[in-house]
């Protein structure tokens, strides 16, 4: 049979970080002792008193189809949060519970963007928002961020790549992968870019709660007219040690907002009904294991940046949020080993596997090829482990003007 596929899927680009997760599983399973800092999740626990919720859901047999746009009292509790630790006001119709922050970014997308529209995406970002993007037939333009200025968001810059067909800026605050987080100035003046040019918003506000400095606005709560052009993104995986409940979701304009469930009633209609059960008491905000994970974050952070600038070759830039740091390794391509030559960040992320057993991310999945990225979403002893194991790896490479000699 000649199996044709679509123009869509032959468009799209293959997961960037595809073969580099096969060759660690199968690193895995032949027994090969790996220490991961590619992992975008946390390493705790989901916390004891959520756990219990999921639980006592499916005991109560909360196990049934629920609204589309998920149950009323979760949406109520999203709500509630929303007012009391941003100060933003909405309706549970406001409100559409998805699986997983993702689904709420490409239901956003799918809901606004039209055949040849560009969104506005400051680079370094998210592998996937490029893809996403495309999918939804509209073009990514990407608003390059300097590693000196600790990839802060130059507003001029982000202004300047505006034309006619530009439809949304899509941001992320704290940022994955660099860490950074924008200051309310600058969020207000993205937003009054985006009121001028009569742009939408999408806030992915996912790592929301994983800000090591002073606490930041969410970028619609600054004014009504920025909010009223705002999509607003959140989830429970990061911050809730949740990945795998898959609970995300959207709040914002009315019309935005019923598109995006009928998008969603057409591919996996409701979330989990466990799933959303448990997230009501995530967004009660009962106990302090969120700050108490923050804080561990928050110490692991200041270990790596300090034992990172201390390696000779590699620097990164200051991160504030998120639990990502990018390296900047450049120094090293063009090295050479017994096995080859690192021309890039693939390779030199080949080279830590394979050498030492540490595994890290390319930086061109992050449109950031000088770069890889690292995740301290991991024991502080893993962490030392590793920084050890880097250490020991880098002093057998020989530069090339090593070899010349």
């Amino acid at each position: 049979m000649n199996y044709q596929l679509s123009h869509r899927a032959r468009t799209l680009n293959p997961y960037i970080g595809a073969e580099l997760r096969d060759k660690v599983e199968a690193l895995r399973r032949s027994g090969r002792k790996l220490i991961a800092l590619n992992v975008g999740e946390p390493d705790f626990p989901t916390p004891i008193h959520i756990a219990y919720a999921g639980i006592e859901a499916i005991i109560k047999g909360v196990t049934k189809y629920t609204p589309v746009q998920g149950t009323h009292d979760v949406r109520q509790a999203v709500c509630d949060k929303l007012k009391r630790d941003n100060d933003l006001s909405y309706s549970p119709e406001e409100v559409v519970i998805t699986t997983g922050a993702k689904q709420a970014v490409a239901n956003a997308l799918l809901s606004i963007c039209n055949e040849g529209d560009e969104v506005l995406l400051p680079i370094p970002c998210w592998g996937s928002y490029p893809e996403m993007i495309a999918y939804a037939g509209a073009v990514p333009v990407f608003v390059e961020t300097e590693p000196e200025q600790d990839f802060q968001l130059n507003v001029e810059r982000l202004a300047s790549k505006i034309t006619s067909r530009t439809r949304a800026i899509l941001l992320t605050n704290p940022n994955n992968p660099t860490g950074t987080v924008l200051d309310q100035e600058t969020l207000y003046a993205i937003g009054m870019i985006a009121v001028r040019h009569d742009l939408y918003i999408i806030a992915d506000e996912i790592y929301e709660y994983l800000n090591y400095g002073e606490k930041v606005p969410l970028i619609a709560a600054l004014s009504e007219e920025i909010k009223a052009r705002t999509i607003t993104i959140n989830g429970l995986s990061k911050a809730y040690a949740m990945t795998g409940w898959r609970i995300g979701y959207a709040c914002g304009p009315l019309p935005v907002i019923r598109a995006m469930t009928v998008i969603q009633s057409y591919t996996t209609s409701n979330p989990s009904s466990i799933g959303q059960y448990a997230a009501i008491a995530a967004l009660k905000d009962e106990g302090d294991s969120v700050q108490e994970m923050t804080k561990s974050f928050d110490e692991r952070r200041q270990y790596l940046i300090r034992e990172i600038q201390s390696i000779r070759g590699l620097s990164c830039p200051n991160a504030r949020g998120a639990f990502y740091l990018m390296v900047d390794v450049s120094h090293y391509f063009g090295s050479v080993y017994e096995e080859g030559t690192i021309a890039d960040s693939k390779d030199f992320a080949e080279y830590l596997l394979h050498q030492v057993g540490v595994v890290v991310t390319p930086g061109d999945m992050f449109q950031a090829p000088q770069f890889i990225r690292l995740s301290y979403a991991t024991s502080l002893a893993q962490l030392q482990e590793a920084v050890a194991l880097i250490r020991a790896a880098l002093s057998l490479l020989k530069m090339r003007t090593e070899n010349l000699k």
